[in-house]
């Protein structure tokens, strides 16, 4: 019994391991698309940061968090949904953040040329 559950264990791990890579993955993509979208708004002139966008974004992955809660039937109790919405908001927040410190980088590195 024991050597099965071990067994279930692991490939669990295997295919989270394997969300992981998933996600990874679209999170360079998601790099890539944000550094296009820093070209097209220098072409546009204009600034790279943007708080109404930023805010949509965030907004955004709070949707997803409640649709997450609704869509999923969670056996779990208010708390822990809760705590799934606060990860997604926390999520969309970090994202924005990273992409802005990748833009300014990015910027910097073009002016020392």
């Amino acid at each position: 019994m024991q050597e099965a559950e071990k067994r279930k264990l692991e490939e669990i791990r295997r295919q989270i391991d394997k969300i992981d890579d998933e996600i990874a993955k679209l999170l360079f993509r998601r790099i890539e698309l944000a550094i296009s979208a820093r070209e097209a708004k220098k072409r546009l002139e204009k600034p790279i940061s943007d708080a109404e966008r930023e805010r949509e974004v965030i907004g955004k992955w709070r949707e997803r968090a409640e649709n997450l809660s609704m869509c999923v039937e969670m056996k779990v109790n208010e708390r822990i949904k809760d705590i799934c919405e606060e990860m997604f908001m926390q999520i969309g927040s970090e994202i924005v953040k990273y992409t802005l410190r990748i833009e300014e980088e990015w910027n910097m590195e073009e002016k020392k040329d």
